[in-house]
């Protein structure tokens, strides 16, 4: 086994997300493609001239680490560090300085061109991020299970040794190889939320002929996904539902727009198209098709959900409550192979289009989870509370952004529509006794959700005689905060009693 331990000695990580145009978003975890170049620039010595070189030995301990394929990280959580705006001079742009180049005569100064112009005393200021986390534990750890350095130990830990920094160069950190690492917070998941820019075999000799060449940024690595591992930053006192994952999916510009009553006619389409696509699938690599349990729900409980996620919000009256994306909420314990078939289907439908009877075709793309396009398809949204300064919290106050269909009618002596919410959320792995209040209604607390008898969903298939289900909005408040996502009643399958949570 080999891992890594960083140590950040201010207590302050400072690293920018490499893909963040307005260079404001903070990077945690840090990226192993980070530590990687960290190490690669520590390894190089100065030569006779200006450049630099890797020293042989050096070289042999980084190919052989890049070879090592994907590490397991250990971080604890972070919150994003709240300061006021840095203002500093601007630097000067080649344009104000120089002519315009002119064919076959060398570049000359603007005749308007003063030196003095160039001092930071008469330049205009202007706003300089400085994007920055503070991790509950200053520490992060990579580790690589299988991997046996053998006679490569000590230039890994003379290279180690060198690293000053990860990230900005006033984000000081102390790197060491360390023998008993603490257990993975986040893993490789073919479905994780988490994406990490992971070194391939080849990214060395990748750096160093892109530092010869012109000294340039070098290009960032492919990611690969990462899920975190359950409980592994949670506390125990803190209660979560089973459901403990998510896969957003959204629809392109262009394609029908939805209200929410029609969120079961989509995630009914939803879930056929799937399960079309995951037979397509086996049939195609040889396989006898065999859907996974957790995808048709058919003889195991709980089963994946499919969900329509609303554009509505606790205090933005502008929010019509339209449907935004699609989600399918993942129960725990999962096994390997019924993610790999459920993965391997998504993508197919991704690429085929998701036919919806009487509407249309959406031409579903994923909405990455370290990247949404908006609140409504960020799964923390529908997971906790998040914060202005982006940190992600558990909430004690929950609300219906669908109503919840009830299973049963409820009656008065038998405890009344409070106990078929307490029962509710005792089948979705949530302690009933954790209820300090409950508010059954027609209209939701949250701007955008319509009113309950705007949806009129049918008992079962085929049923048309059946009386109408009891359909309520729903708000509920705990004693401890709660991890979502939550979905209620008999129809949570099908996304019907999806939860948002309210701020206090």
């Amino acid at each position: 086994m080999l891992a890594i331990k960083v140590e950040y000695l201010t207590g302050v990580c400072m690293a920018t997300r490499h893909d963040d145009p307005s260079r404001s978003t903070p990077e945690w975890p840090p990226h192993p493609d980070r530590l990687y170049s960290a190490l690669v620039a520590a390894a190089a010595e100065p030569t006779s001239g200006n450049g630099s070189h890797v020293p042989e030995t050096a070289c042999d301990a980084l190919r052989w680490l890049a070879q090592q394929g994907a590490p397991r990280l250990a971080v604890s959580e972070a919150r994003r560090r709240s300061a006021p705006d840095v203002h500093v001079p601007t630097n000067p742009h080649e344009d104000e300085v120089w002519q315009k180049p002119k064919k076959g005569k060398p570049r000359a100064p603007q005749q308007s061109f003063d030196l003095r112009t160039l001092l930071p005393v008469r330049r205009k200021k202007a706003v300089l991020p400085i994007p920055a986390v503070v991790p509950d534990e200053p520490v992060a750890y990579f580790i690589w299970p299988k991997a046996e350095p053998a006679g490569l130990q000590q230039a890994l830990h003379d290279i180690c040794s060198r690293v000053t920094c990860l990230g900005r160069s006033r984000s000081l950190v102390r790197v060491s190889l360390v023998d008993d690492p603490p257990p993975a917070t986040h893993v490789l998941d073919a479905i994780g939320e988490v994406q990490l820019r992971v070194p391939g075999p080849d990214r060395l000799g990748y750096l160093i002929e892109k530092y010869k060449r012109d000294g340039g940024h070098p290009a960032p690595c492919p990611t690969q996904r990462y899920r975190l591992v359950e409980h592994a930053l949670r506390r125990p006192e803190l209660l979560q539902s089973v459901f403990d994952r998510f896969w957003v999916l959204r629809p392109q510009r262009g394609d029908p727009l939805l209200p929410p009553v029609s969120t079961v006619k989509v995630t009914q389409a939803l879930r056929k198209a799937l399960i079309a696509c995951i037979e397509e699938d086996q049939r195609d690599r040889g396989i006898e098709p065999k859907v996974p349990d957790i995808v048709h729900g058919h003889g195991r409980h709980p089963h994946c959900a499919y969900v329509a996620l609303p554009f509505v919000h606790p205090w933005q009256r502008h929010a019509d409550g339209a449907i935004k994306g699609l989600a399918v909420l993942l129960p725990r314990g999962v096994d390997d192979d019924g993610l790999m078939a459920l993965a391997n289907g998504l993508m197919r439908l991704q690429n085929r289009g998701l036919g919806i009877p009487g509407i249309g075709t959406w031409r579903l793309e994923e909405a990455p989870a370290d990247d949404p396009p908006n609140a409504t398809l960020d799964c923390r949204t529908w997971m906790g509370i998040v914060g202005r300064d982006g940190n992600h919290r558990p909430a004690r106050i929950w609300a219906t952004a669908t109503p919840m269909v009830f299973g049963h009618f409820p009656k008065a002596n038998k405890g009344g529509e409070a106990k078929v919410v307490l029962d509710s959320l005792a089948m979705v792995g949530i302690e009933p006794d954790r209820v300090l209040e409950i508010a059954v209604g027609r209209h939701s607390p949250l701007h955008g959700a319509p009113p309950s008898w705007c949806f009129k969903p049918r008992r079962g298939d085929g049923e048309t005689n059946q009386p109408p289900a009891w359909v309520r909005h729903v708000t509920l408040s705990f004693d401890r905060p709660v991890y979502g996502p939550i979905v209620l009643g008999c129809k949570r399958y099908f996304g019907l009693g999806l939860m948002r949570p309210l701020e206090e």
